[in-house]
C-alpha cells in the first residue's frame, strides 16, 4: 500500500481520459486478467462523501461497470435511497453496447420508485429509486451516476473496492471531505497484497484501488469483507436525522443513544404497572419474575416493523406498544425493559447485528452499527439475553441469529460492550435413537426419536405450526434417502424450560433391504449421510475455512433381523480424527440384533487453506462409513 500526504491541487483523477474517450466504454478493452471468469468488471468508480457542510452529507457516485451475464447485473448497484431526511438530487444511467457506443440514456424520471421496506413493516418512510433495465444482450457497459443529500452524517458508508464475488476491479476511488476541526477516525483492513493508494490532507482522505482480480465464493470461507480491502470511518460528532450525536468512546456514544433515543419512551400507564407488579408479587426471585414477564410479553404482542422517528432508530413508546400489542425489535425490547423497570429488575437495551454468521459490532469503530435489538437482563453476575420479537423462543435462548457476538448495552451511565450467549460443542447436541426391525420381505419398520439442543433447537421451533401433511412432507424430505417411506404417529415435545426439542414417530419402508438371491443387503444406518454432505472440491482454493459453531451429532440404532436369517459380514468399528472434527462408530451384536452407535463431532475454529483437502476427505470417509451395509443370510 502507498501512503502519501499532499495538497489537493496535486491530485488529478484519471477519469478525464476515461470519460472523454468512447473506446473506454467498450467491453473489448477490459484487461482479461480482470474479466476472466467474472460476472462483471468495475471499470471505474468515484465515490465522494462530503461532510463539509455542518449537519449535511452530500454523496456523489460515478460508476462504470461492464456486465457479462445476468448475475453481473447485481454489481451495477444502480440504486439510491431516500426518506424524510434525505433526497436524491440527481440520478442517471447510460447504456453502452459491446463496442462502447451509447445505446440508451435513462433519466431520473425513468427509475422505479419503491418502498424500501418489506411486507412485515407497518409504516416507514424509506424509499428507493431503482434502475429498471433488462439487457437484450451481453456483454454491455453501464455508467451510473447519482447525487444525494442527507441530514444524517452518523453513517459513513464503508468502502470495498471489491463489492461482490466474481467481479474484477479496474479502478475505484473513495473520498471523504470534512472540516479540518472534525477528526476523521479510520480503520483500514486487508490491504496487504493489493495496489491501494492513500492520500491525506487536513480536509480530505482519499483511497484508490487498481487492478484487483475477481474473488470467488468458497465454501466455509471468511466473509468477503474479511478477504478484500475495506475502509471504515467515523467522526466523534455526527447527526442522525438532524439530531446531533456524540461518540468518541462507547461509553459516551451509548449514553447519547440512551438519553436521546430511549429514555423518554419508557413510560407506562399506572394500570399497566400495577398489573405487571401483581403478576410477579408472589414469585421468589428476579429470574422467576423475568420469566413471568417474558411470557406476558410473548402472549401479548407480535412483531411488526415500525420505522419512523430519528431515522428509524428511536423505538415506539412503550405505552403505545402496550395499547397496540405490536412493535419491531426496538419497540418490543424497549417495552420489555419498561415492564421490568416496573418490577424492579435491571435490564439493558442491547444493539447488535442479527445474522447466522455471528457478525459482531466492530468494537474499533465507535459509530452507529447493528440491525437488531434484544434485551440483556442482569441476574446476579450474569446477563441473560432475551429475544423479544419471538413468541416461541424459550427464556434466555439466543439461537444462531444472535449467539456469540459483541453487542452494545445502553445504560443511563453510558454504553458497555458485552458478548451474547455462546453455545459450546457439548451444548449443540443432536441425537437420533431408532429401534428398527426388518421383516422377511425386506421391509423396515421402527420407532424414531430425535432430540435437539443448543443451535439445533432453533430449527425445530417452527415444526409445531405445521399441519400433519406439511409435517409428514418435512420428514419425507429429511429422510429422502429411504425409499418408499411412510411416517405415522408423529408426536412433538417442546421442552422450553430445558430448551430441548423431541420428535417421536413411526417409520415404515417397503423393500428397504436389497434382495440378493435368498439373502439381504441393508444399510445399518437408515439415516446415513449422502454425498451431498461432502464439501465442494477446488483445484486452487484461496481462502482458509471457518467452522462457526462446534456440535455433536449422534446416532444410536438397534437393528433386528428377521427370523430365519443370520448376520453375515459386519463392518468393523472405525475412528477418524482430525483437528477440525472426529467420527467414531461402535457395533455390537446380540443374537439377532445389531447395536450401532456413531458419534460425529465438529470443532469450532479457523483452519488454514492447506487443511481444506483433508477436511473434504474427512467428510468423504464419514459418508463411506455411514453407508456401511449388513449382509443378512438366509438360514
Amino acid at each position: 500500500m502507498m501512503i502519501r500526504t499532499l495538497a489537493l491541487f496535486l491530485f488529478v483523477t484519471p477519469l478525464l481520459a476515461f470519460s472523454q474517450n468512447q473506446e473506454d466504454f467498450s467491453a473489448l478493452s477490459v484487461d482479461s486478467a480482470l474479466s476472466k471468469g467474472a460476472d462483471s468488471v468495475l471499470r471505474f468508480e468515484d465515490i465522494t462523501l462530503d461532510f463539509s457542510d455542518e449537519g449535511k452529507l452530500k454523496t456523489t457516485i460515478d460508476r462504470v461497470v461492464t456486465v457479462y451475464n445476468k448475475t453481473g447485473m447485481r454489481d451495477v448497484r444502480a440504486i439510491a435511497g431516500y426518506d424524510n431526511n434525505s433526497k436524491v438530487t440527481d440520478i442517471e444511467a447510460i447504456i453502452y453496447d459491446l463496442m462502447g457506443n451509447e445505446q440508451e440514456k435513462i433519466k431520473k424520471r425513468d427509475f422505479k420508485d419503491y418502498s424500501a421496506v418489506d411486507g412485515g413493516t407497518l409504516y416507514a418512510d424509506n424509499r428507493v429509486l431503482v434502475l429498471d433495465y433488462t439487457p437484450t444482450r451481453y456483454p454491455f457497459t453501464i455508467r451510473f451516476t447519482a447525487e444525494s443529500v442527507s441530514e444524517t452524517t452518523a453513517f459513513v458508508r464503508p468502502w470495498m473496492p471489491v463489492f461482490t464475488y466474481d467481479s474484477g476491479t479496474q479502478y475505484s476511488k473513495y473520498s471523504i471531505i470534512h472540516k479540518p476541526e472534525d477528526s476523521l477516525h479510520v480503520k483500514a483492513t486487508n490491504f496487504e497484497g493489493y495496489d491501494i493508494e492513500y492520500i491525506k490532507t487536513p480536509e480530505q482522505s482519499v483511497w484508490i484501488a487498481r487492478d484487483i482480480k475477481p474473488v470467488s465464493y468458497e465454501y466455509k470461507s471468511p466473509a468477503l469483507d474479511k478477504r478484500v480491502p475495506r475502509v471504515k470511518a467515523y467522526f466523534d460528532k455526527f447527526y442522525l436525522a438532524g439530531v446531533p450525536g456524540v461518540g468518541g468512546t462507547w461509553e459516551a456514544f451509548g449514553k447519547w443513544m440512551y438519553d436521546d433515543l430511549i429514555k423518554d419512551t419508557q413510560q407506562l400507564d399506572a394500570s399497566v404497572i400495577t398489573e405487571v407488579q401483581n403478576l410477579v408479587k408472589d414469585l421468589p426471585d428476579d429470574e422467576a419474575k423475568v420469566k413471568a414477564v417474558y411470557q406476558y410479553l410473548q402472549d401479548k404482542v407480535r412483531y411488526i416493523s415500525v420505522q419512523v422517528e430519528i431515522g428509524g432508530w428511536k423505538p415506539m413508546p412503550a405505552a403505545d406498544v402496550h395499547r397496540l400489542s405490536y412493535g419491531d425489535c426496538k419497540a418490543l425490547s424497549n417495552y420489555m425493559q419498561s415492564l421490568l423497570n416496573a418490577v424492579g429488575v435491571k435490564s439493558y437495551y442491547t444493539v447488535l447485528y442479527g445474522d447466522p454468521d455471528k457478525e459482531s459490532l466492530d468494537t474499533d469503530v465507535v459509530a452507529m452499527q447493528g440491525n437488531h435489538v434484544i434485551l440483556g437482563v442482569q441476574l446476579g453476575d450474569e446477563i441473560k439475553f432475551l429475544e423479544c420479537t419471538s413468541q416461541q423462543s424459550p427464556f434466555g435462548y439466543m439461537g444462531t441469529f444472535t449467539d456469540d457476538r459483541d453487542v452494545l448495552l445502553l445504560t443511563p451511565e453510558g454504553g458497555k460492550l458485552a458478548r451474547t450467549t455462546k453455545y459450546n460443542q457439548e451444548d449443540n447436541f443432536e441425537q437420533i435413537v431408532a429401534h428398527i426391525e426388518l421383516d422377511a420381505e425386506g421391509n423396515l419398520q421402527g420407532d424414531y426419536t430425535e432430540t435437539s439442543k443448543g443451535i439445533f433447537y432453533s430449527s425445530k421451533m417452527s415444526l409445531e405450526s405445521k399441519d400433519q401433511k406439511d409435517l409428514s412432507d418435512h420428514y419425507y424430505e429429511n429422510f429422502s434417502g429411504i425409499k418408499s417411506l411412510s411416517v405415522s404417529d408423529i408426536k412433538l415435545q417442546n421442552d422450553r424450560d430445558r430448551v430441548m426439542y423431541e420428535e417421536h414417530l413411526k417409520l415404515n419402508a417397503r423393500n428397504y433391504a436389497s434382495k440378493i438371491g435368498d439373502d439381504f443387503l441393508a444399510k445399518i444406518n437408515p439415516f446415513s449421510w449422502s454425498n451431498e454432505m461432502i464439501p465442494p472440491r477446488y483445484t486452487d482454493r484461496k481462502s482458509d475455512f471457518v467452522i462457526l459453531r462446534g456440535h455433536i451429532r449422534q446416532h444410536e440404532i438397534t437393528f433386528k433381523i428377521p427370523e430365519g436369517y443370520k448376520l453375515g459380514a459386519i463392518a468393523e468399528p472405525v475412528a477418524l480424527e482430525e483437528d477440525f472434527a472426529s467420527y467414531k462408530t461402535e457395533i455390537h451384536v446380540e443374537g439377532d440384533t445389531v447395536n450401532y452407535k456413531r458419534i460425529f463431532k465438529l470443532n469450532e475454529g479457523s483452519y488454514a487453506v492447506d487443511a481444506y483437502e483433508a477436511y473434504r476427505d474427512f467428510y468423504k470417509n464419514v459418508v463411506r462409513e455411514d453407508n456401511q451395509k449388513l449382509f443378512i443370510e438366509k438360514l
